[in-house]
């Protein structure tokens, strides 16, 4: 029996090669991610490592709470002054205070380096003088010895064209500092650390520019001979005031690195799921493949039947032809994810996502995962056809043999899934407006269901689809039209199962497209109804950084502007939950932001107010006047009261809520404004008022200027991105999609080779042959676009329905881009036909004519 299958898929090598490739390509996709994920958390382990491995021990303040997704423990500063009273510390053999924190580098050419925004950091710090602390070595020139002296990291230095002696500027927390270049480091033998641009000062001077006089971020120790981590760590904790914590350099390593595991878990599973799409999409190809070859060789298995062999031979047969396609298949992907993993971090890098440099890793665990994944699909997506290959009677062999299945199918079939599709609603529906737990598992569910309900009634609207989606061709393209919507409608069943792979890829395209729209337009909608500022300058210093709060009071005094006013961004416990809150300066405030007030105003914010948006001072039970508790990693417990409750999010300064900058200014010891809102004066120009903005805005390297036009051009640009992410990410999943419309054509030419032959022969041209073949592929694409597309519809306006109330206010169908995406479907299927149309075209007429 193996012999016998064996032999039977050497005899049908395209089929081998077309099924195997579905699955080779979602292998590769999933090794590749596993392989770049690895490589990344090797690249952060090592640099974990690298920074503290002559650290054993560090003294930090306790977190006074856990900050949201990646960022930690909230802590405040270390006094200065326990430095020397730690290091007399029995088993201390050095100290030293470490400061730590955001700068940004000004290259030669007057431009700010690197971006802080969604690339590698921009860090500052000071140079240390133990050595056993300091993971830098100098490459050029020294070590800084004085304020306004600095050593900057080699790939810096290079990108920025500085070299040892230039002066140049960066940005600090204050105004920007003029400094000199008095020495390049590396980092092991890296120029930087994983892609970060580095600024090193005198430890003063890093107090003063990064942190706060007098203060450290931690305090490092380094252990005397004979002393363990665990032992100095035991010594130091008597001595720590309260409030403080000593930790070993391991458990620092430790919590590093799983801080860095964190972000890759959460970068993993997005690109997972792309991965298992296309799994998914090579699933339904395999499916297909199996059945349509199974229904061809019903001959065969009825004389294999009549020879001897029993059903669980012939599914045994089937299953393990299945097997070898998925070990071949998960084979070559295994050795193509290393390939995947250097172009999805190029792509990633082409689209403005900083990948830091580094070589490649490839675990057993990748193997295992992705190899195993490949092989279980295919044999999952086999075990239907096989069951009905082994349900073939031996009197199969002497009987005609009639490929196909025609009508909307079977009762059971319709409430079956009618039955799949009501439930993957209700599953959405729940996940998406209720407050149950795994909200996001359940979503997920519901819309694999929702697909697969679709599927599974597939056939029932095959038919109907066809008929519609064909009806111009009869018109258009005269006999070969008719014939390409006659042979798609001829066996609507293998028509859906093509069509569906490409549903799901079109159907995510779809949702994504219109989720991206919806946002823009809902940005652009707040933007017009509450935003009365004329001017936005960006930092582009992301949520650790920004410019110095001087920039918006210089922008206040220019005669071109009436109001100016910076943004200021912390995270506080507020209530009991960590929130993100804003802060500005509540007289210029009060002229660009209309937050609908309900009570109170924006005026009324002082030392010991805070904001409130409206649904949620309804949830916490707040009114004007109520006390707010609130916890500041640098002051701790407040009580602040409510001065304003808001009716409208998306032209707040922030959704939740916010304070006024002597509330934030009091509590945070480090504020940098992350943009600054102006109005313009009355009688000024915009343009008038552009260009006084950017004279002094050139000041701060790396900020954007925009009037109203370009900040709505500037908050879709996240979404473009990652539209354009999503878009490159699917595409495999369409492309295997296709590769199964192309695979199912070449199969169903071979059942229809006589039928072929005989319209040749009767005058019917090899060009019309080709066409005739191409425009039913087009057909089976057109089909799974409009299934697709509808689904995708209707996924857009669930969740933005949801959305409501995170300020997607706008359900926006982009039908242009909607209409490109039904043309690119159509023109794909007619990619996707040309070798199967070519082939048939080949054939030889006579042979056909005789083949049975």
């Amino acid at each position: 029996m193996f012999k016998v299958i064996m032999r039977g898929l050497l005899a049908r090598k395209f089929r081998l090669v077309a099924t195997a490739l579905a699955v080779t390509l979602g292998v590769a996709f999933m090794a590749g991610t596993l392989v770049l994920t690895d490589t990344f958390g090797q690249v952060f382990n090592d640099l974990s490592a690298g920074v503290y491995k002559g650290t054993d021990a560090e003294v930090r303040a306790t977190a006074v709470f856990n900050g949201p997704q990646f960022t930690g423990g909230q802590r405040p500063f270390v006094d200065a002054s326990l430095a020397d009273t730690l290091s007399r510390v029995p088993g201390v053999a050095a100290a030293e205070g470490s400061v730590f924190g955001y700068t940004r580098l000004i290259g030669k050419d007057g431009k700010a380096l690197g971006n802080p925004a969604s690339g590698a950091p921009t860090l500052g710090g000071n140079w240390n003088q133990v050595a056993a602390l300091n993971p830098w070595h100098l490459v050029a020139g020294h070590a800084p010895q004085a304020v306004g002296q600095v050593v900057i990291d080699k790939k810096s230095a290079t990108d920025g064209r500085l070299k040892v002696g230039d002066f140049t500027t960066v940005l600090v927390k204050g105004p920007p500092q003029r400094v000199q270049v008095v020495g390049i480091i590396g980092f092991g033998a890296a120029d930087s650390p994983a892609g970060a641009s580095v600024v090193l000062f005198t430890t003063p001077a890093a107090q003063k520019l990064v942190a706060a006089p007098g203060k450290y971020t931690s305090i490092l120790f380094v252990a005397k001979p004979g002393v363990s981590q665990q032992q100095l760590v035991s010594n130091l904790r008597p001595a720590l005031p309260h409030g403080l914590e000593a930790i070993t350099g391991a458990t620092l390593i430790k919590e590093t690195q799983d801080q860095f595991a964190q972000v890759l878990s959460f970068f993993n599973t997005f690109l997972l799921i792309f991965a298992v799409i296309a799994l998914l999409v090579g699933a339904f190809m395999i499916f297909n493949t199996f059945s349509i070859t199974v229904a061809q060789r019903t001959r065969e298995n009825g004389l294999l039947r009549a020879l001897g062999a029993s059903r669980r031979q012939v599914l045994g047969s089937v299953l393990l032809e299945a097997v070898v396609i998925g070990i071949i298949a998960s084979l070559i992907g295994l050795a193509s994810g290393v390939a995947v993993a250097i172009g999805l971090k190029a792509m990633l890098n082409g689209l403005g996502f900083g990948m830091p440099a580094s070589g490649i890793v490839f675990t057993a665990r990748t193997a295992l995962v992705a190899g195993l994944a490949g092989l279980v699909v295919t044999i999952v997506a086999a075990v239907s056809p096989a069951r009905k290959a082994a349900k073939v009677a031996p009197v199969a062999a002497m009987q005609d043999v009639t490929v196909g299945s025609t009508g909307y199918g079977s009762k059971e079939r319709i409430m079956v899934g009618a039955a799949i599709l009501t439930l993957g609603v209700a599953a959405l529906f729940t996940g998406l407006f209720t407050s149950i737990a795994s909200r996001v598992l359940v979503v997920g569910v519901g819309a694999l269901l929702v697909f697969f309900g679709v599927s599974v009634l597939g056939r029932t609207v095959s038919l109907p689809l066809s008929r519609a989606v064909g009806a111009p061709l009869s018109r258009l393209r005269g006999v070969t039209g008719k014939l390409a919507r006659l042979n798609a409608m001829r066996n609507p069943k293998r028509t859906a199962a093509s069509a569906s792979a490409l549903m799901i890829g079109v159907g995510l395209v779809g949702f994504i497209t219109i989720l991206a729209s919806s946002s823009t337009a809902s940005v652009n909608s707040a933007i017009d109804r509450n935003f009365a500022g004329d001017i936005v300058v960006d930092s582009g210093g992301g949520l650790m950084g920004g410019v110095d709060p001087g920039l918006a009071r210089q922008l206040g005094r220019l005669p071109q502007v009436s109001a100016a006013t910076g943004v200021a961004v912390g995270l506080a416990e507020i209530n009991g939950k960590v929130e993100q809150v804003s802060a500005v300066d509540p007289g210029p405030a009060s002229k660009i932001f209309n937050v609908s007030p309900v009570q109170g105003s924006i005026a009324g914010l002082g030392r010991d107010g805070i904001a409130v948006y409206k649904d949620v001072a309804t949830a916490e039970h707040l009114k004007l006047g109520s006390t707010v508790s609130a916890l500041f990693k640098d002051t701790g417990p407040q009580k602040l009261k409510v001065a304003l409750i808001y009716g409208e999010t998306a032209g707040a300064p922030a959704p939740r809520y916010f304070l006024a900058n002597q509330a934030f200014n009091a509590n945070f010891a480090v504020r940098y404004d992350s943009q600054v809102v102006a109005k313009k004066a009355p009688g000024a120009s915009n343009a008038a008022a552009l260009k006084a903005v950017r004279a002094v805005a050139t000041k701060y390297s790396g900020t954007t200027v925009m009037d109203q036009t370009a900040l709505k051009a500037d908050r879709a640009k996240p979404v473009q991105q990652m539209l354009s992410l999503v878009y490159a990410l699917l595409a495999l999943a369409i492309l295997i999609a296709l590769l199964g419309i192309g695979n199912t054509l070449a199969l169903s030419i071979f059942e229809r080779t006589r039928e072929l032959g005989l319209m040749r022969a009767v005058g019917m041209t090899r060009r019309q042959l080709r066409a005739m073949i191409r425009w039913e592929s087009v057909i089976i694409a057109l089909q799974g676009t409009v299934l697709g597309l509808l689904i995708g519809v209707f996924f857009g306006w669930v969740l933005v329905l949801s959305m409501k109330s995170q300020g997607i206010t706008e359900f926006s169908v982009p039908v242009l881009n909607l209409v490109i995406v039904v043309v690119l479907a159509a023109l794909a299927g007619a990619v996707a036909a040309i070798w199967p149309s070519r082939r048939a075209a080949k054939m030889n007429v006579l042979r056909a004519i005789a083949t049975e």
